[in-house]
């Protein structure tokens, strides 16, 4: 029973300490747990226990003002 106990001692501080509590992106450090906007400013991040994920949505840019042509499309000669 001793043992038990001063094994337990050693190992769950040890265990708890290497667990991540944040993650930093450029310079920024995020909570383990918290969702922010990533750097392309459409997918949403998050700081999880093994890193870093995103969702993986493409990302357009609208201008507003461009030319509508399509590239595809074909012409009749």
């Amino acid at each position: 029973m001793r043992h038990l106990l001063l094994l337990s001692a050693v190992i769950l501080p040890a265990l708890t300490a290497c667990t991540p509590s944040h993650c930093e992106v450029d310079g920024v450090q995020h909570r383990v747990g918290e969702t922010y906007t990533c750097a392309d400013g459409c997918n949403t991040c998050e700081c999880g226990l093994n890193g870093v994920s995103s969702t993986l949505m493409d990302c357009y840019s609208d201008t507003g003002g461009g030319d509508d042509t399509d590239d595809t499309s074909t012409s009749a000669k």
